[in-house]
């Protein structure tokens, strides 16, 4: 009955855990997308003009 219990507890720490990996992955990519697309966007602008 013990083992069951860490057994589950187990994994729903790694369910868990690769959730948050995948989230805060996914996070980094937003940010970087948007900071890699400013300076893209000012030189454009400066082309531009």
């Amino acid at each position: 009955m013990k083992k069951e219990k860490r057994k589950k507890a187990k994994q729903d720490g790694f369910f868990k855990e690769m959730l948050d990996e995948l989230i805060s992955s996914i996070l980094f990519e937003i940010v970087w997308n948007i900071l890699m697309f400013i300076p893209r966007m000012m030189i454009r602008l400066i082309k531009n003009i």
